[in-house]
């Protein structure tokens, strides 16, 4: 297994601790809200899949980095520069930092941090998988912010659902 091969190996875990953390934190919220009362091993699994989706996120920085590094220097290549795709999901990368910060400090309700990372995370996942993208940066993050209300109201649904049960 040569060098890149690694980076995307890498860059594929991070995806899969972001996101199936992402997803587990819904869970983990929605879960903790039933009975009213955050408890001590609620609390524990919470911070536990924080602490990978960190793991996550480091790993996918670092490795798209090294990767883009790789593929400019190394190999010549230019697209990753003017790749609509790449910068889009550099954006929502930035996205996910951002709103953790803000999550953490309570600077920002939590039906909007929560939306923001389960999409940012899941838009990003989806944009390295779909090959033949050819939308613009613009309308990659028209798309975007239009899903992160979308999946706010879902999830809100989805939340006022289970909690009435």
């Amino acid at each position: 297994m040569d060098i890149y091969n690694i980076l995307v190996f890498l860059h594929i875990a991070g995806v899969i601790l972001g996101v199936g953390g992402a997803t587990l934190a819904e869970v983990f919220y929605l879960m903790a809200l039933k009975d009213g009362d955050v408890d001590a091993s609620e609390r524990r699994m919470m911070h536990a899949n924080y602490r990978t989706l960190r793991v996550g996120l480091v790993l996918i920085i670092f490795s798209g980095i090294a990767m883009v590094w790789w593929l400019v220097s190394v190999e010549g290549h230019t697209w990753p520069l003017h790749s609509a795709k790449l910068w889009a999901k550099e954006v929502m990368t930035a996205v996910i930092i951002i709103n953790a910060v803000l999550i953490s400090k309570r600077w920002v309700p939590m039906w909007l941090g929560a939306s923001l990372s389960f999409t940012s995370w899941w838009a990003a996942t989806l944009l390295g998988t779909w090959r033949d993208l050819s939308y613009s940066f613009g309308e990659v993050m028209i798309g975007y912010g239009i899903a992160v209300f979308v999946v706010a109201a879902i999830l809100e649904s989805i939340k006022k659902w289970y909690l009435k049960k």
